[in-house]
């Protein structure tokens, strides 16, 4: 029996690390900051996957259909899905193009990518990119706690709305507001 409970934890751990590998590489730049920027982008976008594309759609300049199906037809995380409308941008190539050209070279990365697009690290198009990706998740943190805080204030007015139709209910059933 505790062979077969070591052999099930050693399968459950070695499936935790390639996920992990596969993530770690899915959205390697070769840039720490930028791939924790992208990280980070991805489990932003989690929360709100329309406000994140209308966000990049307007970023970029690529429709939002465009971003949709680019990001579906090549299983493209949050993070990837920023890269590629970023460099869709730059290149001044079409966004589904970008997201072909990096599923055939996965592997290498999107650091490769947009070297062989011209984009260098270190150069100024790298330094916007990295600038924008800043930008694109400060935004939305932004948005994420105006949504949230909107939501609190709709709450707020629902359970003020309650407590005030409780009060009348009571106060109708004990028969205030009647003159004897």
């Amino acid at each position: 029996m505790k062979k077969f409970l070591t052999a099930a934890a050693s399968i459950v751990f070695l499936a935790f690390l390639v996920h992990g590998v596969a993530f770690a590489q899915r959205t390697a730049t070769g840039d720490r900051k930028l791939d924790s920027l992208l990280g980070k982008i991805d489990r932003e976008a989690a929360a709100d996957p329309d406000g994140f594309i209308r966000q990049l759609s307007q970023r970029h300049n690529v429709p939002e259909e465009e971003i949709r199906q680019a990001r579906e037809r090549h299983n493209l995380s949050y993070g990837d899905t920023y890269m590629a409308a970023s460099l869709s941008r730059i290149s001044q190539k079409r966004i589904g193009m970008i997201a072909e050209e990096y599923r055939q070279n996965q592997g290498k990365g999107w650091g490769v990518m947009a070297m062989s697009l011209g984009i260098k690290p270190g150069s100024p198009e790298f330094k916007r990119m990295k600038a924008d990706a800043r930008g694109s998740l400060s935004h939305m943190k932004t948005l994420a706690k105006a949504k949230k805080n909107l939501h609190k204030q709709e709450l707020k007015r629902e359970q003020e709305r309650d407590r005030r139709i409780k009060d009348e209910a009571r106060g109708k059933s004990q028969g205030k507001g009647k003159k004897k």
